[in-house]
């Protein structure tokens, strides 16, 4: 008895197992259990877009678990990913930005700079050019008075000089219109002699005019002297 129930068992065993091999071997073969292990083998290559959809394709006609962990985790780390490299390209955006400001910055500081520097050459340049034009200026007076000066000299000179020749000629001609007449040695004699008499006679007079004038000095003199006596 003992043995026949035995032998049930195992034979139930037997037939179980056979029904799990079968479940398995077609599971295996399913289309989903395909596509679940191919994006497994596209996870190791870090191929990890291309596992995604395989998994999607996987969970289409299979319901395993596994397969739905398997793309929650895929899926969670193509989005860390994609995280990352967002604030990667936005911190390289923004440092590619301020190394532009900076360019920017120093190169409007050089350009000031620059302007700066021309704006001081330029008016150096033209107070030197002023400083020029003074001097010029001052150099073009000096010589106009200089030359005004000499003219007026020259001018001075020649009447100076026409009236010289004026009187020269008034001396050389006594009578105007008439031709001078030669002296004789006689005429000569008494034209010295009167010019003499005529040299003292103005030398007594300016004696007689002194003496005159000496004489009232004289009076007043006395009168003063006189007038202070009587008071």
């Amino acid at each position: 008895m003992f043995k026949k129930v035995l032998v049930l068992l195992l034979g139930i065993l037997l037939i179980i197992f056979g029904i799990l091999r079968l479940k398995r071997d077609k599971a295996v073969e399913e289309p989903g259990y395909l596509k679940f292990m191919s994006g497994n083998s596209l996870v190791k290559e870090n191929k990890t877009k291309e596992a995604l959809e395989e998994y999607k394709l996987a969970m289409d006609t299979n319901e395993d678990i596994n397969i739905k962990k398997n793309f929650e985790i895929i899926k969670n780390k193509v989005d860390e990913e994609k995280q990352n490299q967002q604030q990667d390209n936005q911190q390289n955006q923004d440092q590619k930005n301020n190394e532009n400001q900076q360019q920017n910055q120093q190169q409007d500081q050089q350009d000031k700079n620059n302007s700066q520097d021309n704006n001081k050459q330029n008016d150096q340049k033209n107070n030197e050019q002023n400083n020029k034009d003074k001097k010029d200026d001052q150099q073009n007076n000096q010589k106009q008075d200089e030359n005004q000066n000499k003219k007026d000299d020259n001018n001075n000179n020649q009447q100076q000089n026409q009236q010289e020749n004026q009187n020269d000629s008034q001396n050389n001609e006594p009578n105007k219109g008439s031709t001078p007449k030669e002296l004789t040695p006689e005429e000569k004699a008494m034209k010295q002699k009167e010019e003499e008499l005529r040299s003292i006679m103005q030398r007594l007079e300016g004696n007689e005019k002194q003496a005159f004038k000496n004489n009232e000095r004289v009076l007043n003199t006395s009168e003063n002297k006189n007038s202070e006596n009587r008071w």
